[in-house]
């Protein structure tokens, strides 16, 4: 069994050397690599090039989020997850916008980080549950201010099933398999139920799904991301 190529960044030794402990008595986990701040994590990414990098986004020296795309173009293959104990939505939405895999918090139960890292290895994302819950509430309290019909409720059955698929990676080839249409018909339908939404690209898509509760973060495949 190929083991998950794993690299820890944390500027807490204490939450390395931890993490690590646990890890290293999972037979399908290989701690490859550590960094203590922002420049050890680049140069150590370069070389190693791991499966999944759990990272604090609070890491000494690293400037905004947008490092989860510079990752991306020196390591195209490596999923990220976040590891942090900040839980504001907008930092979620952010991050997962721009393309991490996850996020959880260092409260977390360590099954949390396992099932992170194993998600995000097969291409999904992974909430904490507490973050999980949080978002859910957000939904429901928006839903009650707001009675009238949202851009979603609005889109045909077909485009409520497409979108569906679409945000849970699904792509036009899979889509029209299951739904016996043709993938160019797909495209159609995509073009129009993005209109309707006013969204420009899938992971937008992606957010917004998980905002309404229409897909299931934790079992979330976003291969078109």
């Amino acid at each position: 069994m190929a083991k998950i190529k794993l690299m820890l960044a944390d500027h807490h030794t204490v939450v390395r050397e931890g993490l690590k402990a646990l890890l290293d008595r999972k037979a399908d986990i290989k701690v490859a690599a550590e960094a203590e701040d922002n420049d050890e994590m680049w140069e150590k990414l370069k070389d190693i090039k791991p499966d999944v990098l759990i990272i604090d986004v609070f890491l000494p020296n690293l400037a905004g989020i947008e490092f989860i795309g510079q990752i991306r173009e020196i390591s195209e293959n490596t999923k990220v997850v976040i590891l942090t104990m900040y839980q504001k939505q907008d930092d979620i939405r952010q991050v997962l916008h721009a393309g991490a895999k996850g996020y959880l918090l260092k409260t977390s139960p360590f099954e949390e980080v396992m099932g992170a890292i194993r998600s995000a290895y097969r291409n999904k994302y992974f909430l904490s549950a507490e973050i999980n819950a949080d978002i859910i509430h957000s939904y429901l309290e928006k839903k009650t201010e707001q009675p009238h019909l949202n851009s979603y409720e609005q889109l045909t059955r077909r485009e409520q099933q497409i979108f569906k698929m679409l945000a849970e990676g699904a792509t036009a080839n899979e889509i029209g398999g299951r739904l016996s249409i043709s993938p160019k018909t797909v495209a159609k339908h995509r073009t129009n139920l993005m209109e309707k939404l006013n969204m420009k690209n899938t992971s937008s898509l992606v957010r917004y799904a998980i905002e309404l509760g229409v897909i299931d973060p934790n079992k979330t495949d976003s291969s078109n991301l």
